[in-house]
């Protein structure tokens, strides 16, 4: 009895381990300002979740998590230029992202590659151009999805340098027409997008600093069922702020104002 106790004690003791979603602290390798920690639904070290890097001039520069973690390179204009999605807490073994920016700094497509190879510069890759901007630097059309046969994009219409509507097109057929609408703050507060007897609709509140305090999404895309716990087009997400307008608290809740998830942030600033 004592044996099979024992043996008992030793297979929790083992399954506790692998449910833990440890990983190390790099801090030490990381040249960076100050920290972002997350943690799920209480702060403690067995709920960090996560742990993002930032530069002096707020810049993410480093994502780590559970055998993962991610390097984000700017260029002098402080745009990203490039990520490592390194291989466990390794970026010597990573696969390269690489984005790409017009003359006037705007974003106009991305390439990758799936194997860390130092040689490979990004003035030598080839890339396909996603977005499509106006006059005005204004983005006009950007390619949403491309696979199995199908291409999705979106295309926008302006007015008074704001977003009115937009007109998401599946291989020629239209599948959205969406509208925007404005406050007083000019603070987007409303997405209605709506095609036959299908729609979404997207609502934005804020607090007395015109940070978003509550986003909302609603639809009859996916049906609500009596036995469904979570639906991703019917759900709300609370944001919560610190004095200096960092984020403390994100929390989700399903379309029955349940709560599913919650975040909370804590912030370190680098030990020299």
């Amino acid at each position: 009895m004592n044996r099979l106790k024992s043996i008992l004690l030793i297979l929790i003791i083992i399954s506790s381990c692998q449910t833990r979603d440890e990983f190390p602290d790099i801090s030490n390798q990381i040249d960076f300002e100050y920290k972002q920690l997350k943690y799920s639904r209480e702060v403690s070290s067995e709920n960090l979740k996560g742990i993002h890097f930032f530069s002096k001039d707020s810049s993410l520069i480093e994502k780590v998590g559970y055998e993962y973690r991610m390097k984000l390179i700017y260029d002098n204009q402080n745009n990203l230029i490039e990520t490592h999605n390194c291989r466990m807490y390794n970026c010597n073994l990573s696969s390269r992202k690489f984005y790409f920016y017009d003359k006037s700094n705007n974003l106009i497509g991305s390439s990758s590659t799936y194997k860390f190879n130092s040689k490979v510069h990004r003035d030598t890759i080839k890339f396909e151009q996603t977005k499509f901007y106006n006059l005005e630097n204004q983005i006009e059309k950007e390619l949403i999805f491309r696979g199995n046969g199908y291409e999705t994009w979106k295309n926008y219409e302006y007015s008074e340098n704001r977003i009115i509507r937009e007109v998401e097109i599946q291989n020629y057929d239209t599948i959205w027409i969406g509208n925007y609408f404005y406050d007083k703050n000019n603070n987007l507060i409303q997405i209605s997008r709506r095609f036959k007897e299908k729609y979404e609709i997207e609502l934005f509140f804020y607090n007395k600093f015109n940070k978003i305090a509550e986003n909302r999404i609603m639809s009859n895309e996916n049906k609500v069922g009596k036995y469904t716990s979570h639906s991703s087009n019917n759900n709300s997400t609370e944001y919560k702020y610190y004095e200096n307008g960092l984020i403390k608290e994100k929390t989700h809740y399903n379309h029955l104002a349940e709560e599913r998830w919650k975040y909370i942030y804590k912030y370190e600033k680098k030990k020299y």
